[in-house]
């Protein structure tokens, strides 16, 4: 089985289990530069809030499937399509004739499979960014471990459940198989059966923090939550907030 980066057969289903508070916490940079890059913008579950509060936008996004609900939502909202640019490119060969005053990965670092994909993404983020820009960006540590395969959330949305189950192994490559399940019930009945194999990389603190100083990039905080809590060491969840040295 060919195994992808992302959600291509449930992108439709990402924003019904991706519920992270963390809007508020993106717009705390945007609020401050107007105008920002988003890179790996997936559904544009940031994105368009963030454009409703008057943020320009430009969206790069590599997953055709995630493009399609993205663009489902822009045809009812005509009102932002000023403030939103979508490119169909991936983090380490997007290029716009321009720099930005701020970046933002959020759920996307993981999706870069080793330290060439990483450090070829931050120099090319880095190129589009202006002197002392801000690249925000989240990892999750606690991937480095396996996990069976375990329900993971139950939504109800009209007369359909939904239910997820996630699971994971580690590869001797320093990435790690993770496994997705999503299955749809009406009346108690399964009508849709949705199984997602897809690779992520593997990184520890110290590796960011090294891959940033190579792309010329200073971490100037770290938090363990999006409610700016101070990064601790044993959090499984990295929150960088770095700066493009001058």
């Amino acid at each position: 089985m060919t195994l992808s980066k992302g959600y291509e057969r449930a992108a439709h289903l990402y924003d019904l289990f991706d519920t992270k508070q963390n809007v508020g916490f993106f717009f705390h940079y945007a609020s401050q530069v107007r105008e920002i890059l988003d890179i790996g913008a997936g559904t544009g579950r940031i994105a368009i809030p963030l454009a409703e509060k008057g943020v320009r936008i430009f969206c790069v996004e590599p997953s055709s499937a995630m493009r399609r609900e993205f663009l489902k939502k822009l045809e009812h909202r005509r009102d932002l399509v000023g403030n939103i640019t979508l490119l169909a490119v991936d983090a380490r060969s997007f290029h716009v004739d321009r720099t930005f005053p701020a970046a933002f990965l959020s759920g996307s670092f993981d999706h870069f499979l080793d330290d060439r994909e990483r450090l070829s993404s931050l120099f090319n983020i880095a190129r589009h960014l202006q002197p002392n820009g801000t690249l925000v960006f989240d990892v999750f540590l606690g991937l480095m471990k396996d996990a069976p395969l375990s329900p993971s959330g139950s939504v109800q949305h009209g007369n359909r459940q939904y239910r997820r189950f996630v699971g994971g192994r580690l590869l001797p490559d320093k990435t790690r198989e993770t496994i997705l399940i999503f299955e749809t019930y009406q009346a108690g009945e399964l009508l849709e059966r949705i199984e997602e194999r897809s690779l992520v990389g593997i990184v520890d603190r110290e590796g960011v923090h090294r891959l940033l100083r190579e792309a010329h990039f200073i971490v100037a905080r770290e938090f363990s939550n999006y409610d700016f809590t101070p990064f601790r060491a044993g959090d499984s969840l990295l929150i960088v907030e770095a700066i493009k040295k001058g």
